[in-house]
């Protein structure tokens, strides 16, 4: 082949990738602006989105914030405002538990009794906490029934301290024997948290801050220390909130608040990507972690359970996906997340809507060039 004949193939190629890397920018342009407009015809019914962001091949193709971060006073979300995760927080409790098995201080097998030596049952490993599969009790369920305030006019705010005391005093009745059932369990999640702190002998707000959002750069993320009312070192912090007619209700406070493992961590959009990123590029822990994280659970009879260690697991085959959902108080959130693509999106809301799914399914339609479906007021 002589050089003019290589140096007409080498242009072509050129452009070939140039003609390529248009027509996809293009694409993004287009999908962004239909991202827009969802969430103009959003506001045009009255209906706040939160904040949102999509992420494509790595890069931030859309973000929004649209709401109020507080009702008393009035303030408005920006992309900085800082929200409650609720369950979205289990994924990092299940990092953390990975960090702890990485530095050789745990195993997965590891029965739970071993290390937190007054828990009452001892055929519960540390696995089928991670994967919903243990049959513990429910521990709301457990304060309900069980929590006797000292002080009637008093709000209280309990943590993993004072329910796991209230929980080895009564002793609750597995719901099923390990292994036996999948069933979604915040008292699993608890526990895991708890562990962390007794194997590190570190505050789990501390080793989080110690171990992924420091080493990521996550400096708007925290396990939060719950407080009523404004906090000065938390000033973008969001507060959930109910609409009733006109009226605006806070929709913040718990008794619970304050449980840390199952949630309770604060974050926001830009944090969140990033940990989106730091995960799927490896920067935490090795592939072959993740890969066992990002795989199902087994029940004693074989079937697979979809979860991993802190996330659901989507059915489809390609590309490979995680999520998790999380609903607590007046917050909704949805973390998803395409590994193999490095794509994916981000809600947060915190005005204790039910339309949080529907957001989520306009995204997928979007991202997947069909038409969407806009939510019911």
């Amino acid at each position: 082949m002589n050089l003019k004949i290589k140096l007409v193939l080498l242009a072509l190629v050129v452009i070939s990738i140039s003609s390529y890397k248009q027509k996809e920018k293009l694409l993004t342009n287009s999908k962004s602006n239909q991202y827009s407009k969802f969430i103009s015809e959003m506001k045009s019914k009255g209906i706040t989105t939160g904040n949102i962001l999509v992420y494509e091949n790595g890069e931030i193709v859309f973000q929004s914030s649209d709401g109020l971060r507080s009702i008393d006073p009035i303030d408005s979300l920006s992309l900085d405002s800082q929200f409650r995760l609720a369950s979205v927080s289990k994924q990092f409790t299940g990092v953390a538990i990975m960090k702890l098995k990485q530095a050789g201080s745990i195993d997965y097998d590891q029965r739970v009794k071993t290390i937190l030596t007054d828990f009452p049952h001892d055929n519960i490993t540390i696995k089928h906490l991670l994967h919903h599969t243990s049959g513990i009790a429910d521990y709301i369920k457990i304060i309900n029934k069980n929590f006797i305030p000292q002080e009637s006019a008093r709000r209280y705010i309990l943590g993993n301290n004072e329910i796991l005391k209230i929980f080895y005093d009564t002793n609750p009745k597995l719901n099923f024997q390990p292994g036996e059932k999948f069933e979604y369990s915040n008292t699993g999640y608890l526990v895991l948290a708890s562990i962390v702190e007794k194997v590190s002998n570190q505050h789990f707000r501390d080793f989080l801050k110690d171990n992924i959002f420091d080493p990521i750069g996550m400096s708007n993320t925290t396990l939060y220390n719950y407080q009523e009312g404004d906090d000065s070192n938390m000033p973008d912090r969001v507060f959930g909130y109910k609409k009733r007619k006109k009226e605006y209700i806070l929709n913040d406070y718990h008794l619970v608040n304050d449980v840390r493992g199952d949630g309770g961590i604060y974050s926001t959009l830009n944090d969140l990507y990033k940990w989106n990123m730091a995960l799927i590029n490896y920067k935490l822990l090795p592939k072959e972690y993740l890969d066992e994280a990002w795989s199902s659970g087994t029940l004693n009879n074989g079937k697979k359970t979809n979860y991993g260690f802190g996330w659901f697991l989507e059915d489809k085959s390609k590309p490979k996906a995680v999520s998790h959902a999380g609903g607590w108080v007046g917050f909704v959130t949805y973390l998803y997340n395409e590994i193999e693509t490095k794509s994916g999106y981000i809600i947060l809301t915190n005005n204790s809507t039910d339309n949080a799914f529907d957001f989520k399914n306009v995204i997928d339609s979007i991202r997947a060039d069909v038409p969407y479906v806009l939510p019911k007021n």
